[in-house]
């Protein structure tokens, strides 16, 4: 299942959050050598905002985190304007357009499937958050290693501009449109014969409220 954390429910995943900045140190600063900001074990950067929305990806609600995602809103600062600056004016962005980037799976899955096992109920659970949340679009720079498998899995998905090199790797900027038929397609094809999203109300916030 898959656990939609935003600013109202994000009290009650303190653990789970603190475990996924952990899990994207482990794998994107150790494992793939990116020099982002650091800070106590865990990598977070200026887009880890209080607007950000978090997929968390987990067997049980009380299990161990298997993998992440984050969703950011392109109406502000996003990430896709600084991996991409040339080409920034050709990159949708609005209220209803909403930028997907720091897909991660725990350091301990190991092998190439397991980890490809995990992105598509992650696909299904972003498709699900967009069309719960009023997202119309949504864009993210895919490696050489993501984008076949994006651009392939039953939603709309396009290229937004041509190859660009990062290091040692390739990035292509995506956007997808967001629509119930897109969900479908992708659930059909890989298996996810229902709804995979929870929503979780936090009463922690609701009894500050009331």
């Amino acid at each position: 299942m898959i656990f939609i954390v935003n600013s109202d429910n994000r009290c009650c995943f303190a653990a789970d959050l603190a475990d996924m900045h952990r899990h994207r140190k482990a794998v994107f600063v150790d494992g793939n050598g990116w020099r982002v900001p650091v800070s106590a074990g865990m990598e977070m950067d200026c887009y880890d905002r209080a607007d950000t929305i978090y997929l968390l990806a987990k067997e049980a609600p009380g299990g161990p985190l298997l993998a992440s995602v984050r969703l950011i809103p392109t109406a502000g600062p996003h990430l896709m304007c600084q991996l991409f600056p040339d080409a920034s004016q050709d990159i949708p962005r609005g209220p209803s357009i909403w930028e997907v980037s720091r897909f991660c799976t725990t350091p301990t899955l190991r092998g190439r499937c397991a980890r490809r096992d995990l992105l598509w109920p992650i696909i299904c659970g972003v498709m699900e958050t967009a069309l719960l949340f009023g997202m119309d679009q949504l864009t993210f720079a895919a490696n050489s290693a993501l984008l076949p498998l994006t651009l392939d899995c039953g939603w709309e998905a396009r290229r937004l501009g041509p190859t660009m090199r990062d290091g040692n790797d390739e990035v292509t900027a995506v956007a997808v449109t967001v629509t119930p038929a897109g969900l479908r397609q992708v659930r059909q094809r890989y298996g996810v014969p229902a709804p995979i999203t929870r929503y979780p109300v936090c009463l922690k916030r609701r009894e500050r409220h009331d």
